[in-house]
């Protein structure tokens, strides 16, 4: 028999699980559903590496009727396990069904059901999910030669789950299938209590379960829109002064695989930055974050940090208990300290950090028009492709003995593990650091790199080097400055016809490029107003009839997509090039038409 959800090798069986539970129900995306509903809608059939997948082996095996009443008992109580996403009249919609049916493929593994279950999941998570005619989970089982299952295989699509949400539902079944209870996975009664939704908003079919939709209409309401409002407010705030983009930078040629994806499994990442956090009482993701930023800053050379963090900011019961994506991209940017150590640096790092997730909880179309038109004031187009995702909870890493010393540290960094895994063609995200639990004490530090912008071997240098940087801080005081040095990091390198400008690194000749294919092919100049840092620039343009507000109005269109570029700070038409071979600086004695300025007044 065919799987019958991936259409891959033949399985032993397909259980039939239906279920049946109050009514139907729709509503709009959450907000962190649209984001991800935009990053699947751009990858299209590549968006199978969004897929979240995780065998489940059994510590002893139960009956296939008990998984599937398990189950049956998840399905009814979490509208995201019953909700199909799709397009409405050029709008998403989740919509909740309040019967249906899953297939749940079968495996034999009598030998081997972790090896199995490891397999089984690979398969289910192949394809990208058609989110309008399958659900968000796809679920298969391992059997024994009694028909009874050893392991389970998940794979959820994470328009529906994040990393908190998907583990919440592997516990959940864990529970279901270990316990007295074959229905563990409802509410008890006493805890349904405990549960209530946000203020002014009706409690959807599954009474004290936190649902999705609920959450969809708490950010519809004006206590959910009046923390959008103090949210935007921080975006903008912080792109007021915020480089275009962190990867201002020569380009290298690149095959057609120019995404590259590294891992480094270490437990010396994790003792060392758990260390680190007690140390400087900030936190795991604060002393992780702050090296991300560090280390690409003192590659790319920029004195601030832009970056998006991956937040989930499940902060109350009702938020912990959601089964459903609940991230969203928060804003950091700040000065990066220098001439301080590096323990100073975590400290001086901790509080721009707290403030971003604090302000993360906000509408992401209102997040865009905020990028678009602070974009536009300063003459630029954000890049915000640069990411940091802290994955773990809580206190996975807690320190709770002796601090570990320098032998301590080298012994576990003699056992770290460092993976590069197969490149792709294209990515939304030109840098990402993340970390999760590899269990046992070991964080999974993943780094995605753009070799367009990170060229060779940089990516390793950085993952290694995040390792290298902590271990050396718990023993011994670390400069910032010293950071390039003690990696092996060699910055990047800009010729002399790169200027610094308040945009951040920009080279004049793409800036007149650009001018000239928004005027139409004329000769152009662009010149810097004087040698230091943080200089504007001028286009002079050999066009009489050139107005420039239209002329700036097409320079900004023309924009988005191209990094080391930025408006003029001003426009000026003249009536004529200066004589060849007169230099560029005779354009500034030319007869002028019009001048007019790339800024708003």
């Amino acid at each position: 028999m065919r799987d019958a959800t991936t259409g891959g090798p033949p399985e032993t069986a397909v259980l039939d699980l239906p279920f049946a539970a109050g009514e139907a129900a729709s509503g709009p995306l959450t907000w962190a559903q649209s984001v991800m509903w935009d990053a699947m809608q751009w990858f299209g059939k590549e968006a199978n590496q969004f897929n979240i997948g995780q065998p489940l082996v059994l510590a002893e095996p139960v009956g296939q009727a008990r998984l599937l009443a398990s189950l049956r008992g998840l399905v009814e109580a979490h509208q995201t396990l019953r909700t199909r996403y799709v397009a409405r009249s050029g709008q998403p919609r989740q919509e909740v069904h309040a019967s249906g049916s899953y297939d749940v493929a079968v495996a034999d593994g009598h030998d081997d059901p972790a090896r199995v279950a490891g397999e089984l999941a690979g398969r289910l998570a192949e394809t990208a999910f058609d989110h309008e005619a399958e659900w968000p989970l796809r679920v298969g089982c391992v059997v024994d030669g009694e028909r009874r299952v050893t392991a389970v295989a998940l794979v959820g699509s994470h328009l529906a789950f994040d990393g908190w949400a998907f583990n919440t539902l592997v516990d959940l079944l864990r529970a279901g299938l270990s316990g007295d209870s074959e229905q563990r996975g409802q509410p008890e009664p006493a805890a349904a209590a405990a549960f209530e939704p946000p203020a002014g908003v009706e409690p959807s079919a599954g009474v004290g379960v936190p649902q999705a939709l609920e959450q969809a209409a708490f950010e519809g309401s004006p206590a959910g829109q009046q923390q959008s409002r103090l949210g935007l407010r921080h975006w903008e705030q912080g792109l007021s002064t915020a480089p275009a983009s962190m990867f201002d930078l020569p380009r290298a040629a690149t095959g057609d695989q120019p995404i590259e994806r590294h891992l480094l499994d270490s437990a010396a990442v994790a003792a060392a930055a758990a260390t680190l956090a007690a140390r400087t009482r900030t936190s795991f993701s604060t002393v992780l974050l702050c090296l991300t930023t560090l280390v690409l800053t003192a590659y790319n050379g920029h004195d601030t940090a832009v970056l998006k963090l991956i937040t989930g900011n499940r902060l109350d019961r009702r938020s912990r208990d959601l089964i459903a994506l609940n991230t969203l991209d928060a804003l950091l940017a700040f000065t990066v300290p220098r001439d301080v150590d590096l323990l100073t640096a975590i400290r001086q790092t901790h509080r721009p950090a707290f403030d971003a997730y604090r302000r993360a909880q906000c509408d992401p179309r209102a997040v865009a028009t905020v990028v678009e038109e602070t974009g536009r004031r300063r003459g630029v187009s954000f890049d915000l492709s640069t990411y940091f995702n802290n994955g773990h909870r809580g206190n996975d890493w807690a320190v709770t003995g002796p601090e570990p010393g320098p032998d301590r540290l080298a012994e576990l960094r003699a056992g770290s593990r460092y993976t590069r895994l197969d490149p792709l063609p294209r990515s939304d995200m030109k840098f990402m650091v993340a970390a999760s639990n590899g269990g046992e004490g070991v964080c999974r530090l993943g780094l995605l790199v753009d070799t367009t912008y990170l060229p060779g071997a940089l990516g390793e240098t950085i993952v290694r080097g995040i390792e290298t940087l902590l271990c050396d801080a718990v023993a011994e005081e670390v400069g910032v400055a010293e950071i390039p040095g003690r990696i092996g990091l060699a910055p990047a390198v800009r010729g002399a016809d790169w200027v610094r400008t308040p945009a951040g690194w920009v080279r004049p000749a793409d800036v007149a490029e650009l001018v000239r294919e928004a005027a139409g092919g004329v000769e152009v100049a662009v010149l810097a107003a004087g040698p230091e840092p943080g200089t504007g620039l001028t286009a002079y343009v050999a066009d009489a009839s050139a107005v420039p507000e239209e002329l700036h109005r097409r320079v900004l269109a023309l924009l988005p997509g191209r990094t080391g570029v930025a408006a003029p700070d001003g426009y000026v038409a003249c009536a004529a090039a200066p004589p060849a071979g007169a230099g560029p600086d005779a354009w500034r004695g030319v007869p002028v038409v019009a001048r007019g300025p790339g800024r708003p007044a």
